[in-house]
């Protein structure tokens, strides 16, 4: 295919006008010049820093370590040896993100072949993000600091955020009811003892710079009182042809330590991003009329940056959330923590859906309104140990109560024809209607769910080889549009044997309890609530962790209740979803100067019990059966540059319910280098990465779903970090 890439014609012009600007800024930023060192000069200050020792216990997370974490925050279980977990957890630190130039969970996760390609959150909504083939739950999926956090979206800012974790599968003993869609866990970045001054530069090609400011520190007596401050802008024009980012974000996270036991955490963040030239999804069919979402043979990919749509189309998100934690140490075993989080997420949509055939004729149909999601979650947990016999018990038991609601705006919200045209020279169509209102989100509340849980788990120590972990959660759910009030008890089940230190064996089984669907605004029972459902998850694996080298392996089965858009537009409930797989990953450091990072996912996603022998036995619509994924680091000898390059394969992945039609399989090439200096006796390290390099047109899929994504094009990044 021969692809219009504007990008490629200003490629070289803008490097250039890139490195140049972005260097000039870093340097007018310190007060003390850059100096190279001479013979005659013994006090001028070097131009590069020296080379890093790399070791066996480099920092947890760190390229040092190959980015291998130790630990990570798994649920009501706390902080926990990764090595020790019986369940798939991945951890991607602060460092990984600096050095990805991550600016969404699409980009933290290109690392993970358990984790679907997704389309960030630059052009409009990001909802393609699925674990394990599954789409994480939008009122329960997504957590900061292992509390709620409710956003139809993926698109927390990530610069306020220390690490991310993900689960893999079911989480309802762990995180509460929910989707088995895994679990999305945000740390935010917290106070640190050594005063933090970082400023991050960075220009897309397309021309979109992004300013990034981070201080936190201690101060008071003792160093009692801390703060975390981080701010954020961003605004210019993305990959899309005419297409527009504006993107502001805040955050503060201060900490009180009243006495050497008992600490005090309070945080807040703010984040809004408008985005204009975007649309909502591309649906193939026979005749590219708006009316026919019956799906036909997927028209071949479109560069990923032409727009589609009219350069009026936004869509705009606001995020505001605040959360609360008091912990208090009661002795050597005992612990008790008590916390709230808060979080409203505003969502402006006014986008249209392409509707297109193989003779790339197509129409273009607008929906226009708002929500408003909102999310209240407060939590009381008590953690501690006990020994009987030769037996060590690490107990847990608390509360949680959890509201979210949901509104829009009603019979306010607009939708009609823009009209026709052919993709080969997109029509810009004349915008209709304008947007609404914010205070239009509010207008109608269509959802409102209440969870009630009671937590008990014990973490059965015997001598130095096994563990073994019996928990249970016990809760309410209660819809009040679902016109539902179930209970129910999730179990959880697993063992852990280690045979020798650096080999861990488990075998768990774990349920999830989740509100029943709802069908989305474009569909055309927009709004109807659906059963509760329930869902089981079975999983072995192993995980061995050596001084350099890492491999965690899991064989798993899931399965949950069908939910899906047939032909005529209308969303239903109704079967069994069945996943099935082999997960397999690998973290290691070849040498002192090379790290490599590997891993494969093999899915077998199918419908059952649908009660349509047609559909019974296929494959779920937007999920590959195999998914690959590499990436490796080089640092160069003598000289403090580290050179990377990542691999990215997705196979073919359903295009229709009934396996008629699939898209193309996707192979992505990624490269990047970063160089590390002294401005004076500032640090400064200056990055470059360009993910698709090769240009690639293809489309993203979401699970579940016919509707097609332009994935991006090629797209350059140049940053500069200063640590001051």
């Amino acid at each position: 295919m021969t692809h219009n890439n504007p990008s490629l014609s200003r490629l070289n012009a803008l490097t250039f006008v890139m490195r140049t600007s972005l260097l000039g800024v870093c340097f007018s930023l310190v007060s003390t010049p850059l100096h190279l060192a001479r013979a005659d000069d013994a006090s001028a200050e070097p131009a590069v820093l020296p080379e890093l020792t790399v070791s066996g216990d480099s920092v947890p997370g760190s390229a040092g370590a190959g980015y291998r974490e130790e630990s990570a925050s798994v649920g009501i279980l706390g902080n926990k040896s990764l090595h020790n977990t019986p369940y798939s957890v991945d951890v991607y630190s602060r460092e990984l993100m600096d050095n990805l130039q991550a600016r969404s969970i699409a980009d933290v996760t290109k690392l993970d072949a358990s984790v679907s390609l997704s389309s960030g959150d630059l052009i409009s909504e990001n909802n393609t993000v699925a674990i394990r083939g599954l789409s994480p739950d939008s009122e329960t999926g997504q957590k900061l600091d292992g509390m709620n956090f409710r956003s139809r979206a993926k698109d927390l800012p990530l610069e306020h955020i220390e690490s991310v974790d993900i689960l893999k599968g079911a989480g309802g003993f762990l995180y509460g009811f929910g989707a088995p869609g895994g679990i999305i866990n945000y740390t935010l970045k917290r106070p640190t003892d050594a005063p933090t001054r970082t400023l991050n530069l960075q220009l897309m090609d397309s021309g979109l710079p992004l300013v990034h400011g981070d201080l936190g520190g201690r101060f008071g007596a003792d160093n009692r009182f801390g703060y975390r401050i981080n701010a954020v802008h961003e605004s210019g024009d993305t990959y899309i042809n005419e297409g527009e980012s504006r993107r502001n974000s805040a955050s503060v996270a201060l900490d009180w330590r009243i006495t050497p036991d008992l600490v005090w955490q309070v945080d807040a963040l703010k984040a809004s991003h408008n985005r204009k030239g975007g649309q909502w999804a591309v649906i193939s069919n026979a005749d590219g009329q708006s009316s026919n979402f019956t799906p036909a043979t997927p028209i071949d990919p479109i560069d990923g940056d032409k727009r589609l749509a009219p350069e009026w189309t936004s869509y705009e998100s606001i995020q505001e959330t605040w959360g609360t934690d008091l912990s208090w140490q009661m002795s050597e075993d005992w612990s008790l923590q008590l916390a709230h989080r808060q979080s409203d997420s505003y969502r402006l949509f006014h986008l249209p859906g392409i509707f297109a055939n193989t003779d790339d004729v197509y129409s273009a149909y607008l929906w226009s309104y708002n929500n408003l999601f909102e999310s209240e979650q407060s939590q009381l947990q008590l953690s501690g140990e006990v020994s009987t016999g030769f037996v060590r018990h690490e107990l847990v038991a608390g509360a949680s109560l959890t509201e979210t609601v949901s509104s829009n705006s009603g019979s306010l919200g607009q939708s009609g024809n823009l009209g026709t045209g052919n993709l080969s020279d997109p029509e810009e169509f004349a915008e209709p209607y304008g947007r609404l209102a914010k205070s239009a989100a509010e207008v109608e509340e269509y959802s409102r769910v209440k969870r009630s849980e009671l937590f008990l788990s014990d973490t059965l120590r015997v001598g130095q080889n096994w563990d073994l972990i019996i928990g249970a959660r016990h809760g309410n759910l209660k819809d009040e549009f679902g016109d539902y009030d179930a209970s129910k008890i999730t179990p959880s089940l697993a063992v852990i044997h280690r045979p020798v230190a650096w080999l861990s064996l488990y075998a768990s089984y774990i349920e999830a309890f989740e509100q029943g669907g709802v069908a989305p605004e474009t569909a055309a029972n927009a709004g109807e609530v659906f059963d509760p459902m329930i869902s089981e998850q079975q999983e072995l694996g192993l995980k061995i962790d050596r001084d350099d080298w890492s491999v965690n392996a899991a064989i798993f089965r899931l399965q949950r209740g069908l939910s899906y858009t047939n032909s005529d537009n209308v969303f239903t409930q109704n079967g069994e979803a069945r996943f099935q797989g082999v997960e397999l990953s690998t973290k290691t450091r070849i040498s002192s100067q090379w790290l490599l990072s590997a891993s494969a996912l093999w899915l077998d996603a199918r419908n059952k019990k649908t009660g349509d022998t047609s559909l019974d036995g296929e494959r779920i619509q937007g999920i590959a059966r195999e998914q690959l994924k590499l990436y490796s680091e080089y640092r160069v000898n003598g000289i403090p540059l580290t050179l990377s390059a990542g691999a990215r394969y997705v196979g073919t992945r359903p295009a229709d319910p009934r396996g008629q039609w699939e898209a193309d399989a996707i192979t992505l090439l990624d490269a990047g280098a970063r160089y590390k200096l002294a401005a004076g006796r500032v640090p400064v390290t200056l990055r470059l990465n360009i993910e698709n390099l090769t240009d690639e047109a293809y489309w993203l899929m979401s699970s579940g779903s016919s509707s097609l994504a332009q994935g991006a094009p090629r797209t350059v990044k140049l940053g500069a970090q200063i640590d001051f």
